[in-house]
Protein backbone atom coordinates (compact mmCIF):
# COMPACT_ATOMS: atom_id res chain seq x y z
CA UNK A 1 0.00 0.00 0.00
CA UNK A 2 1.02 3.63 -0.60
CA UNK A 3 1.29 5.91 2.26
CA UNK A 4 -2.07 7.63 1.60
CA UNK A 5 -4.21 4.59 2.40
CA UNK A 6 -2.08 2.43 5.51
CA UNK A 7 -3.57 3.44 8.62
CA UNK A 8 -0.98 3.60 11.09
CA UNK A 9 -1.25 2.03 14.60
CA UNK A 10 -0.05 3.59 17.90
CA UNK A 11 2.50 1.06 18.41
CA UNK A 12 4.44 0.10 15.62
CA UNK A 13 7.50 -1.71 17.47
CA UNK A 14 6.27 -4.27 19.97
CA UNK A 15 6.99 -3.54 23.57
CA UNK A 16 7.70 -5.39 26.34
CA UNK A 17 3.40 -5.98 28.34
CA UNK A 18 3.34 -3.70 31.34
CA UNK A 19 3.69 -5.19 34.33
CA UNK A 20 0.70 -4.95 36.84
CA UNK A 21 1.45 -5.29 40.34
CA UNK A 22 -0.87 -7.70 42.32
CA UNK A 23 -3.08 -8.17 39.16
CA UNK A 24 -3.18 -10.79 36.44
CA UNK A 25 -2.72 -9.69 33.46
CA UNK A 26 -5.32 -8.79 30.71
CA UNK A 27 -5.67 -9.18 27.13
CA UNK A 28 -5.50 -5.49 27.19
CA UNK A 29 -2.60 -4.49 28.43
CA UNK A 30 -1.17 -6.75 25.09
CA UNK A 31 -0.38 -4.18 22.75
CA UNK A 32 -1.26 -4.73 18.73
CA UNK A 33 2.10 -4.23 16.79
CA UNK A 34 3.50 -3.92 13.00
CA UNK A 35 0.79 -3.24 10.63
CA UNK A 36 -2.03 -5.85 10.65
CA UNK A 37 -4.28 -4.06 8.26
CA UNK A 38 -1.75 -4.59 5.38
CA UNK A 39 -1.43 -7.72 3.95
CA UNK A 40 2.24 -7.50 2.23
CA UNK A 41 3.84 -6.35 6.36
CA UNK A 42 3.81 -7.78 9.63
CA UNK A 43 1.92 -7.37 11.88
CA UNK A 44 0.14 -8.59 15.71
CA UNK A 45 -3.35 -9.07 16.80
CA UNK A 46 -4.58 -9.45 19.93
CA UNK A 47 -7.83 -11.14 20.43
CA UNK A 48 -9.64 -12.05 23.48
CA UNK A 49 -10.18 -15.82 24.57
CA UNK A 50 -14.04 -15.16 24.42
CA UNK A 51 -14.44 -13.93 20.56
CA UNK A 52 -12.15 -17.25 19.69
CA UNK A 53 -14.03 -19.59 21.94
CA UNK A 54 -17.45 -18.93 20.82
CA UNK A 55 -19.93 -21.33 21.71
CA UNK A 56 -22.45 -19.48 18.95
CA UNK A 57 -21.13 -17.03 16.14
CA UNK A 58 -23.72 -15.49 13.38
CA UNK A 59 -22.08 -17.12 9.87
CA UNK A 60 -19.16 -15.10 8.76
CA UNK A 61 -17.32 -15.07 5.57
CA UNK A 62 -13.60 -15.36 4.98
CA UNK A 63 -14.10 -11.94 4.40
CA UNK A 64 -16.16 -10.70 6.99
CA UNK A 65 -14.04 -12.60 9.78
CA UNK A 66 -10.38 -11.00 8.12
CA UNK A 67 -12.38 -7.44 8.43
CA UNK A 68 -13.44 -7.83 11.79
CA UNK A 69 -9.79 -8.33 13.19
CA UNK A 70 -8.95 -5.85 11.50
CA UNK A 71 -11.19 -3.39 12.92
CA UNK A 72 -10.05 -5.14 16.25
CA UNK A 73 -6.68 -4.28 15.54
CA UNK A 74 -6.98 -1.02 15.00
CA UNK A 75 -9.04 -0.22 17.94
CA UNK A 76 -7.43 -2.49 20.28
CA UNK A 77 -4.58 -0.11 22.06
CA UNK A 78 -7.16 2.12 22.89
CA UNK A 79 -10.17 0.25 23.13
CA UNK A 80 -10.63 0.74 27.15
CA UNK A 81 -10.27 4.65 26.89
CA UNK A 82 -11.03 5.63 22.89
CA UNK A 83 -15.18 5.47 22.47
CA UNK A 84 -15.64 5.68 19.13
CA UNK A 85 -12.75 4.45 16.16
CA UNK A 86 -11.72 5.72 12.61
CA UNK A 87 -10.10 4.25 10.13
CA UNK A 88 -9.39 4.71 6.66
CA UNK A 89 -11.98 2.42 4.40
CA UNK A 90 -8.78 2.30 1.62
CA UNK A 91 -6.86 0.47 4.75
CA UNK A 92 -9.25 -2.32 5.21
CA UNK A 93 -9.71 -3.23 1.40
CA UNK A 94 -6.49 -5.17 1.05
CA UNK A 95 -5.87 -6.08 -2.57
CA UNK A 96 -9.40 -5.20 -3.48
CA UNK A 97 -9.29 -1.40 -5.71
CA UNK A 98 -12.94 -0.84 -4.51
CA UNK A 99 -15.15 -0.45 -1.61
CA UNK A 100 -17.76 -2.71 -2.74
CA UNK A 101 -16.61 -5.83 -0.73
CA UNK A 102 -16.72 -3.65 2.54
CA UNK A 103 -20.13 -2.09 1.90
CA UNK A 104 -21.65 -5.49 2.39
CA UNK A 105 -19.34 -6.04 4.99
CA UNK A 106 -20.35 -3.88 7.13
CA UNK A 107 -23.93 -4.25 6.80
CA UNK A 108 -23.06 -8.21 7.87
CA UNK A 109 -21.00 -7.51 11.06
CA UNK A 110 -23.77 -4.84 12.02
CA UNK A 111 -26.08 -7.94 12.52
CA UNK A 112 -23.50 -10.21 13.59
CA UNK A 113 -23.87 -11.65 16.83
CA UNK A 114 -21.82 -14.39 19.38
CA UNK A 115 -23.06 -16.36 22.16
CA UNK A 116 -19.89 -16.67 24.87
CA UNK A 117 -19.33 -17.70 27.92
CA UNK A 118 -17.30 -14.84 30.77
CA UNK A 119 -16.84 -13.96 34.14
CA UNK A 120 -20.32 -11.60 35.55
CA UNK A 121 -18.94 -8.72 36.73
CA UNK A 122 -21.73 -8.30 38.91
CA UNK A 123 -21.90 -11.95 40.64
CA UNK A 124 -18.54 -13.38 39.48
CA UNK A 125 -20.45 -16.10 38.59
CA UNK A 126 -19.48 -17.43 34.96
CA UNK A 127 -22.49 -16.61 32.75
CA UNK A 128 -23.16 -17.02 28.88
CA UNK A 129 -23.55 -13.19 27.39
CA UNK A 130 -25.36 -12.58 23.75
CA UNK A 131 -23.58 -9.57 22.14
CA UNK A 132 -23.23 -8.04 19.21
CA UNK A 133 -19.83 -7.71 17.51
CA UNK A 134 -20.63 -4.34 16.36
CA UNK A 135 -21.88 -0.85 17.60
CA UNK A 136 -23.03 2.10 15.79
CA UNK A 137 -21.10 3.55 13.04
CA UNK A 138 -20.79 5.93 9.83
CA UNK A 139 -19.12 5.29 7.20
CA UNK A 140 -18.02 8.35 4.76
CA UNK A 141 -19.31 8.30 1.36
CA UNK A 142 -16.15 8.97 -0.52
CA UNK A 143 -14.24 5.91 -1.48
CA UNK A 144 -11.13 7.42 0.15
CA UNK A 145 -13.24 8.42 3.30
CA UNK A 146 -12.83 6.84 6.57
CA UNK A 147 -15.20 4.58 8.65
CA UNK A 148 -16.09 5.44 12.03
CA UNK A 149 -17.38 2.80 14.67
CA UNK A 150 -18.05 1.60 18.09
CA UNK A 151 -18.23 -1.56 19.92
CA UNK A 152 -21.43 -2.36 21.97
CA UNK A 153 -20.94 -1.59 25.66
CA UNK A 154 -21.38 -5.36 26.86
CA UNK A 155 -19.22 -6.55 24.38
CA UNK A 156 -16.49 -3.70 25.71
CA UNK A 157 -17.24 -5.16 29.42
CA UNK A 158 -16.48 -8.84 28.58
CA UNK A 159 -13.27 -7.83 27.04
CA UNK A 160 -11.78 -5.24 29.46
CA UNK A 161 -11.70 -8.38 32.00
CA UNK A 162 -10.51 -11.22 29.68
CA UNK A 163 -7.45 -12.98 31.05
CA UNK A 164 -6.55 -15.03 27.93
CA UNK A 165 -6.01 -13.89 24.29
CA UNK A 166 -5.12 -15.39 21.23
CA UNK A 167 -2.05 -13.36 19.27
CA UNK A 168 -3.00 -13.54 15.44
CA UNK A 169 -0.09 -13.21 13.13
CA UNK A 170 -1.92 -11.06 10.54
CA UNK A 171 0.67 -12.33 7.42
CA UNK A 172 -0.27 -15.86 8.35
CA UNK A 173 -4.31 -15.26 9.02
CA UNK A 174 -3.91 -13.27 5.32
CA UNK A 175 -2.63 -16.18 4.16
CA UNK A 176 -5.27 -18.60 4.81
CA UNK A 177 -8.13 -18.83 2.55
CA UNK A 178 -10.95 -20.62 4.32
CA UNK A 179 -12.62 -19.03 7.45
CA UNK A 180 -12.83 -22.22 8.78
CA UNK A 181 -9.07 -22.50 8.58
CA UNK A 182 -8.74 -19.03 10.53
CA UNK A 183 -11.17 -19.66 13.29
CA UNK A 184 -8.99 -23.04 13.87
CA UNK A 185 -5.96 -21.41 13.22
CA UNK A 186 -7.42 -18.52 16.10
CA UNK A 187 -7.85 -21.66 18.67
CA UNK A 188 -4.84 -23.00 18.56
CA UNK A 189 -2.94 -19.60 18.61
CA UNK A 190 -5.25 -18.84 21.75
CA UNK A 191 -3.55 -22.25 23.03
CA UNK A 192 -0.24 -22.31 21.85
CA UNK A 193 1.66 -21.09 24.70
CA UNK A 194 -0.04 -23.31 27.38
CA UNK A 195 1.30 -25.99 29.93
CA UNK A 196 -1.00 -28.56 28.10
CA UNK A 197 -1.08 -29.57 24.25
CA UNK A 198 -4.23 -31.51 24.00
CA UNK A 199 -8.17 -30.36 24.33
CA UNK A 200 -11.21 -32.42 23.91
CA UNK A 201 -14.58 -30.79 22.65
CA UNK A 202 -17.62 -32.54 21.16
CA UNK A 203 -18.59 -32.04 17.68
CA UNK A 204 -21.48 -29.26 18.26
CA UNK A 205 -18.97 -27.39 20.14
CA UNK A 206 -16.31 -27.90 17.84
CA UNK A 207 -18.41 -26.49 15.15
CA UNK A 208 -19.25 -23.59 16.49
CA UNK A 209 -16.01 -22.70 17.26
CA UNK A 210 -15.42 -22.92 13.48
CA UNK A 211 -18.51 -21.02 12.76
CA UNK A 212 -20.38 -23.61 10.51
CA UNK A 213 -23.52 -22.46 10.59
CA UNK A 214 -26.91 -23.90 11.67
CA UNK A 215 -28.10 -26.75 9.38
CA UNK A 216 -24.90 -27.35 7.38
CA UNK A 217 -22.71 -30.02 7.45
CA UNK A 218 -25.39 -31.83 9.85
CA UNK A 219 -23.49 -35.46 9.00
CA UNK A 220 -19.96 -35.62 10.82
CA UNK A 221 -18.78 -37.60 7.36
CA UNK A 222 -19.51 -34.02 5.79
CA UNK A 223 -18.37 -32.10 8.12
CA UNK A 224 -15.18 -33.71 8.58
CA UNK A 225 -14.72 -33.83 4.49
CA UNK A 226 -15.81 -29.74 3.84
CA UNK A 227 -14.56 -28.42 6.77
CA UNK A 228 -12.11 -30.18 9.17
CA UNK A 229 -10.08 -31.86 7.09
CA UNK A 230 -9.50 -29.14 4.41
CA UNK A 231 -9.07 -26.82 7.71
CA UNK A 232 -6.30 -28.39 8.93
CA UNK A 233 -4.42 -29.38 6.23
CA UNK A 234 -3.75 -25.19 5.38
CA UNK A 235 -3.09 -25.39 9.01
CA UNK A 236 -0.68 -27.25 9.01
CA UNK A 237 1.35 -26.84 6.00
CA UNK A 238 0.96 -22.62 6.34
CA UNK A 239 1.24 -21.96 10.16
CA UNK A 240 3.97 -21.97 12.58
CA UNK A 241 2.31 -25.29 14.44
CA UNK A 242 1.12 -28.78 13.82
CA UNK A 243 -2.78 -29.68 14.60
CA UNK A 244 -4.07 -33.14 15.20
CA UNK A 245 -7.29 -34.41 15.74
CA UNK A 246 -8.88 -37.59 16.66
CA UNK A 247 -12.10 -38.67 16.72
CA UNK A 248 -13.92 -40.54 19.43
CA UNK A 249 -16.33 -42.48 19.03
CA UNK A 250 -19.12 -44.64 21.18
CA UNK A 251 -20.21 -47.13 19.12
CA UNK A 252 -20.54 -46.00 15.40
CA UNK A 253 -21.10 -42.43 16.54
CA UNK A 254 -18.65 -40.06 16.46
CA UNK A 255 -18.88 -38.29 19.92
CA UNK A 256 -16.13 -36.01 21.04
CA UNK A 257 -13.18 -34.68 18.88
CA UNK A 258 -9.55 -34.82 20.41
CA UNK A 259 -7.14 -31.74 19.08
CA UNK A 260 -3.54 -31.70 19.97
CA UNK A 261 -1.12 -28.97 18.61
CA UNK A 262 2.40 -28.83 19.24
CA UNK A 263 5.12 -26.22 17.32
CA UNK A 264 6.99 -26.82 14.22
CA UNK A 265 10.95 -27.67 14.20
CA UNK A 266 13.14 -24.72 12.72
CA UNK A 267 12.73 -26.56 9.35
CA UNK A 268 9.38 -26.73 9.24
CA UNK A 269 8.90 -23.41 9.79
CA UNK A 270 10.89 -22.35 7.32
CA UNK A 271 8.86 -24.41 4.96
CA UNK A 272 5.67 -23.27 6.18
CA UNK A 273 7.08 -19.27 5.20
CA UNK A 274 8.65 -20.33 2.27
CA UNK A 275 5.31 -21.61 1.51
CA UNK A 276 3.30 -18.57 2.29
CA UNK A 277 5.62 -16.77 0.27
CA UNK A 278 4.90 -18.55 -2.89
CA UNK A 279 2.01 -17.86 -5.47
CA UNK A 280 -1.04 -19.65 -4.56
CA UNK A 281 -1.51 -20.84 -7.60
CA UNK A 282 -0.24 -24.44 -7.90
CA UNK A 283 -0.24 -24.88 -4.01
CA UNK A 284 -2.33 -28.45 -3.92
CA UNK A 285 0.20 -29.76 -6.45
CA UNK A 286 3.02 -28.82 -4.32
CA UNK A 287 0.80 -30.53 -1.34
CA UNK A 288 0.07 -33.44 -3.10
CA UNK A 289 2.19 -36.52 -1.86
CA UNK A 290 3.77 -35.00 1.60
CA UNK A 291 3.20 -37.15 4.26
CA UNK A 292 -0.37 -36.64 5.85
CA UNK A 293 -0.07 -36.52 9.52
CA UNK A 294 -3.80 -35.96 9.96
CA UNK A 295 -5.74 -39.05 9.96
CA UNK A 296 -9.96 -39.45 10.56
CA UNK A 297 -12.29 -42.09 10.19
CA UNK A 298 -15.14 -41.25 9.12
CA UNK A 299 -18.12 -43.28 10.66
CA UNK A 300 -19.39 -45.78 8.27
Amino acid sequence: MNSTTVTTLDDEVEKPAPVRTGAPLLATDIKVTGQPLDPGHVGRIIKPRELVDIIELTPLNRSETILYNQLLAHAWNNIRTTPVHKVLKASLRGSHESNDRLHDAFDKLMGAWAKIRARDQATGAMATFRVHLLGSNKEEDQDDGYFYYTFPPDLLAVISQSKAWATIKSHIMYALRSKYSIRLYEMVERRIGLNKQHEEFTVDEFRSMLGVPEGKLDRYADFNKYCLKPALEEVNHLTDFVVQIAAIKRGRAVEKLHMTWFKKSPAELRQAHDEREKSRIGRAARWTGRVDVIAFDDPA
